[in-house]
């Protein structure tokens, strides 16, 4: 297993690393490697630290963020949330499912610390099973909507949707909230089909779709990538010309890469995401500036970092404490919470996921498009 912490304080030629009992620690044991290495978050929070602490810090301490790498395995998740609550940390993050999440943060409370997981969108953490957990997004039931909402509006009718359970909620049932707002527009559901990440081979999937013998409008997938650049592919080359229509996991610069050659793959490809991450975007901005610092971010979700550094740094400030516990209820009670991905962000109404606007991304000529950014106010309510 490939593994390193960061302190951040003595990076780059800043100040030499403050001692352990004068650092803010943050403990991140999140993918670095494998399939959802490019959906962790610790490039963005290596870099936000090392801005704040070539401020001065907070309160004259800096932030020292510790980093290793779990893989997609739970089990060394959970052993790097154990070391990382030993040495101190006052906030964790984690591999960003449920099924890690959960025993994560069951771990963490008896030492009264929460996980802030920047990009999970998940429901099932917001079902009360723990209650030590930050979400700097809103749940997927909000990004399935505006999806569809942005599909109706291009006249979209019969759809199909892909479903996986190997994502939990993400992948298995986002599709099928999708499905319920096209329906309740006036649409269609022509078919559900199963499918498993790590696909390279649609034809199954793609020779169902024809054998429906109806036009489709749309597909849907919660996937990630490089399976759904796969799939554009070979839609294409099928002859079908449906909508390709996504979640968050489209959101990482190798989608964008497949239009290199041919910009007018990603004509008919449109996503509801984290944050808007178009041209002249917060984050493409940030990743320009940690770009200068020598610290690569390549894309939103590595980006999404930055947030949960700038949410504990906030809190330390406000409160002027670093006990873990008056640093989750600073940030649970606050109004309005400064952010890198949008202005601020609350979690008092919600409690657990902060409630923002949906972006939608489009393609024109193969580069990012703003095509919505709202709260979807129609929202299915079965989660």
């Amino acid at each position: 297993m490939r593994a390193f912490s960061l302190t951040i304080a003595g990076c780059m030629a800043l100040a030499a690393p403050a001692a352990a009992q004068d650092t803010i620690k943050i403990g991140l044991g999140v993918p670095m490697t494998g399939d959802y290495a490019p959906y962790a978050e610790w490039q963005g929070a290596r870099c936000m630290a090392e801005m704040i602490n070539a401020e001065g810090g907070v309160n004259d301490q800096m932030i020292e963020v510790l980093v290793q790498d779990s893989g997609a395995d739970t089990q060394t998740a959970i052993s790097l949330a154990q070391k990382f609550l030993d040495e101190g940390a006052v906030m964790l993050g984690t591999i960003p499912f449920s099924d890690t999440m959960i025993p994560v943060a069951q771990v963490a409370q008896s030492y009264g610390v929460s996980i802030f997981q920047p990009q999970s969108t998940q429901v099932e953490m917001h079902a009360g099973i723990v209650d030590n957990f930050f979400t700097g997004v809103s749940p997927d039931p909000f990004t399935a909507t505006a999806a569809a909402n942005h599909a109706l509006a291009q006249g979209v009718k019969n759809v199909v949707l892909l479903t996986s359970d190997e994502g939990g909620s993400w992948s298995a049932k986002t599709p099928l909230w999708f499905g319920d707002v096209i329906e309740a527009g006036g649409g269609k559901v022509l078919t559900k089909l199963n499918f498993s990440f790590g696909t390279s081979d649609w034809s199954p999937q793609i020779a169902e779709m024809r054998a429906l013998g109806e036009d489709i409008d749309a597909v849907y997938i919660s996937s990630i990538m490089p399976d759904v650049g796969v799939l554009i592919r070979q839609l294409r080359s099928a002859g079908i010309d449906a909508w390709v229509v996504g979640s968050d996991g489209f959101d990482d610069p190798s989608l964008d890469a497949i239009a290199t050659d041919d910009a007018s793959l990603l004509d008919r490809v449109f996503f509801a995401t984290l944050a808007p991450s178009q041209a002249d975007s917060a984050v493409v901005n940030f990743i320009a500036d940690c770009a200068e610092m020598g610290i690569d971010v390549p894309g939103l979700f590595p980006a999404t970092g930055a947030d949960t550094v700038k949410a504990v740094a906030w809190a330390v400030e406000q409160s002027g404490s670093t006990d873990p516990e008056t640093i989750s209820a600073t940030l649970r009670d606050a109004d309005s919470i400064p952010v890198l991905t949008v202005d601020s962000i609350s979690f008092k109404e919600t409690r657990t996921y902060a409630q923002r606007t949906i972006p939608v991304i489009g393609f024109e000529n193969g580069e990012r498009v703003l095509i919505a950014n709202e709260i979807p106010t129609n929202t299915p309510t079965d989660w």
